[in-house]
């Protein structure tokens, strides 16, 4: 991430609303938003539908979506660059997404 650019948080929480773990991945404003672009331009219904400024939330459900699409976004090389970044978070959204009990995923600058 560039200095002054903002940052991203994206999270996956398991457990309760009181009490839960959660996993994140950080990435720049500008990257999140080229990742978004990318989507809407496949037509990607989960990401066509985040807000780059947020917040965002997802249920169990839209987590397992937004892996499918953060995997489809790498399989195409829509923005090569951001490779890293793209399977951190289809990592977290997969984490999300099998979770035996309550999980929930918030996307946001801080």
């Amino acid at each position: 991430m560039s200095a002054g650019s903002k940052a991203v948080e994206v999270r996956a929480f398991r457990g309760t609303r009181r009490t839960s773990v959660y996993r994140e991945h950080l990435l720049s404003d500008e990257d999140f938003a080229r990742i978004l672009e990318a989507g809407a331009a496949r037509g990607l219904t989960t990401l066509a539908s985040l807000d780059r400024h947020g917040p965002n939330e997802l249920d169990k459900e839209n987590a397992r979506r937004l892996a499918e699409e953060m995997t489809r976004i790498r399989r195409n090389a829509d923005v090569p660059d951001l490779d890293d970044d793209l399977t951190a978070i289809g990592e977290l959204a997969r984490w999300c997404a099998r979770a035996t009990g309550e999980s929930w995923m918030k996307i946001e600058a801080p």
